[in-house]
């Protein structure tokens, strides 16, 4: 009867509906903090006329994101941060750290901060191409430094995921090698069949 005592002394646990998410406000706010500046952009024109209005709007919400992203979110969601800083004599450090633990890691939660972390640059580099296609030179400012901000934050979270060039290439070769074998294996499939 002792060890049945000690075995059940979850407190309910068992009976909790699983979640989705260990941190449910972190995730919240990375998807709204991603997206805020790319919605305020789309949709800006039916607020105001005023480019300086959209535009400081805009680089203020980029900026919150940036932030978030950089010290908030890719700490609690992935365990990564990455910073610089200028010495003395004036050379540029950069630092990138990893958890050394990643069980504590989520990994739903892991693939929304990558996925939200490599869409809104791609996001940003279309909203370019509409600005400069349908003439409006003056607004691809703005999704210009949207991409430089999500991109400064892809670039640093990517560097802390693979802490040198030989790994994000060796990561990049097998990735590429096993997908030309599943397209070699699936076309010889289809031209067997």
């Amino acid at each position: 009867m002792a060890a049945n005592f000690d075995a059940s002394m979850s407190f309910g646990e068992e009976h909790a509906p699983p979640r989705l998410f260990k941190n449910p406000l972190v995730v919240g706010s990375h998807l709204v903090f991603r997206s805020a500046a790319i919605m305020t952009y789309m949709f800006s024109f039916t607020i105001t006329d005023s480019f300086i209005i959209q535009f400081l709007t805009i680089i203020f919400l980029l900026s919150i994101d940036f932030w978030t992203v950089k010290n908030v979110t890719g700490r609690l969601l992935v365990g990564m941060r990455w910073w610089n800083f200028v010495d003395n004599d004036g050379n540029n450090h950069w630092k990138f750290e990893t958890r050394q633990d990643q069980s504590k890691i989520h990994p739903m939660e892991a693939r929304v901060f990558w996925l939200a972390l490599v869409l809104c640059p791609l996001i940003w580099a279309a909203l370019i191409f509409m600005a400069f296609f349908t003439l409006k030179w003056e607004y691809m400012v703005i999704p210009i430094m949207g991409t430089c901000m999500s991109g400064a934050n892809l670039y640093g979270y990517l560097c802390c995921k693979w802490s040198s060039r030989q790994d994000l290439t060796n990561y990049l070769s097998k990735t590429f090698l096993y997908n030309m074998m599943t397209r070699a294996g699936s076309y010889a499939n289809q031209t067997t069949a």
